[in-house]
């Protein structure tokens, strides 16, 4: 357990931690029907999509549970994860549209450069942890020290 949550004191974890949690959020809120005008497809969107329901309600799970845990610092390493496993499933529906965004709406969707980066990001936590101020820290310091 000390390892699943150990993590340094660092402000630059704790900024990529709370711009994760805050970018992701959002697409999970949708799923669960709370915020209707929120990016990303809804709970029922995404099985139309053809994706299982049980896939769609771990990647719901994922995205507001998940995204909380970030904003918190709490198990950080699994919400990375978990966000990182849904971040690179979305990146592989959206490499058919190439690399860019789509600035223009000239596209049928976006491309993958935002996919990529949010991968890079949960991926730094997933190595290093939540950082400064996070939950993780407190339960090092408190439980394992």
């Amino acid at each position: 357990m000390g390892n699943l949550i150990h993590t340094e004191a660092n402000i630059s974890l704790l900024i990529l931690r709370v711009v994760a949690g805050i970018i992701i959020l959002p697409y999970g809120l949708k799923k669960i029907g709370w915020k209707k005008n929120s990016p990303g497809k809804s709970f029922q969107g995404t099985i139309e999509m053809g994706v299982p329901y049980f896939i769609v309600f771990l990647v719901t799970v994922a995205q507001t549970l998940g995204a909380v845990s970030l904003l918190f610092g709490f198990l950080v390493r699994i919400s990375a994860l978990g966000n990182f496993i849904v971040m690179s499933g979305a990146l592989v529906v959206h490499f058919k549209d190439g690399w860019s965004m789509n600035w223009y709406g000239k596209k049928n969707g976006e491309g993958i450069e935002y996919f990529v980066l949010i991968l890079c990001i949960l991926f730094v936590l997933m190595l290093d942890g939540g950082g400064l101020f996070s939950f993780d820290r407190f339960l090092m310091n408190f439980f394992c020290y």
